[in-house]
């Protein structure tokens, strides 16, 4: 799904997303954790697993 048209803030603390992107049609909640991986060259970030949270002994979406 490619969304065009959105403005991000990016800084080194973080990316704060536009508020016309719906995340709940993303799947998307507080407390989602997101690693920083790089894929052939190109920089992503991926949604963490909840069960693999759990196996690092982290909280699992702590504020659902």
């Amino acid at each position: 799904m490619i969304h065009l048209d959105f403005d991000w803030d990016v800084s080194s603390d973080g990316i704060v997303l536009d508020p016309a992107l719906d995340i709940d049609k993303l799947g998307w909640h507080g407390g989602d954790y997101f690693k920083l991986v790089n894929i052939n060259g190109q920089a992503q970030l991926v949604k963490v697993d909840a069960v693999e949270m759990f196996f690092q002994g982290r909280a699992v979406n702590k504020e659902r």
